[in-house]
């Protein structure tokens, strides 16, 4: 949520909604909604910094959090940013990457196994990004 607040983007979270209600994002209004009474409490986080990417790239019209959707490219650019966001936290908490840190990360965050390729590229650039 600081990382949200930082970049100018106003956060409600609520848990008034339904369990499989999603979350979503208003890009133009720099705002976005979290369903903490979602099914997969584990995903919250993950959710947050995807909708929160939806914001930081601009993206057109209200988006909601899908776990199964990777078709469109705003999708796919959400889940990136998010991985941005969350991989340099994930390491400040972690200490050290080792090639070991990886799958934690994806189970803490409940990060499908789909963007293993896409986790694995964003902790090289993360990691690259910490050396200069």
């Amino acid at each position: 949520m600081q990382y949200a607040w930082d970049n100018g983007i106003s956060c409600v979270l609520t848990d008034k909604m339904n369990e499989h209600t999603p979350s979503s994002a208003q890009p133009k209004n720099k705002i976005i909604l979290i369903n903490l009474n979602w099914y997969n409490q584990s995903e919250i986080i993950f959710q947050m910094a995807h909708e929160i990417g939806h914001v930081i790239n601009n993206d057109e019209g209200v988006l909601y959090y899908s776990s199964f959707s990777n078709k469109s490219s705003y999708e796919r650019n959400a889940n990136l940013k998010a991985l941005d966001i969350l991989i340099p936290i994930y390491l400040d908490i972690i200490g050290d990457y080792n090639s070991d840190s990886v799958f934690p990360f994806m189970e803490a965050f409940c990060i499908p196994n789909r963007l293993e390729n896409d986790v694995l590229n964003a902790f090289r650039n993360s990691i690259s990004k910490q050396a200069n």
